[in-house]
């Protein structure tokens, strides 16, 4: 059965302005590239994150929210706000963790996070 997760797919609507924002604002760096730039995978660990276009899969404001893992939170969101993302959800505690919401280009959600010690 369903044993982990392969990757994490994100639709992207413009494939430059979509490498632009992984690779220059979060930073990812390129593990493989495919359809001449059309589909780009980063390597973040275990998980794989694939960002790409194709006209069957849209982007949408409701879909998958990924949540990257920081080490330094408020680093990490003062360093994407000087970069001009706007978040929001701001920085906010649950009982495992912290978080703080944006969005990429397209509407895509994602989070920058940071887990608790247990």
């Amino acid at each position: 059965m369903i044993k982990e997760i392969a990757f994490i797919a994100i639709a992207v609507s413009d494939k430059e302005q979509a490498r632009k924002f992984y690779q220059e604002i979060l930073e990812l760096k390129p593990a493989r590239t495919q359809a001449e730039g059309a589909w780009v995978e980063y390597d973040l660990g275990d998980t794989t994150i694939g960002v790409g276009c194709h006209p069957a899969w849209q982007p949408s404001r409701d879909g998958t929210t990924v949540a990257f893992e920081v080490d330094d939170l408020d680093a990490t969101i003062a360093k994407l706000k000087e970069r001009g993302v706007v978040f929001e959800m701001d920085k906010t505690e649950s009982p495992v963790c912290w978080m703080a919401q944006f969005r990429d280009p397209d509407g895509n959600k994602l989070m920058v996070h940071k887990r608790k010690t247990k």
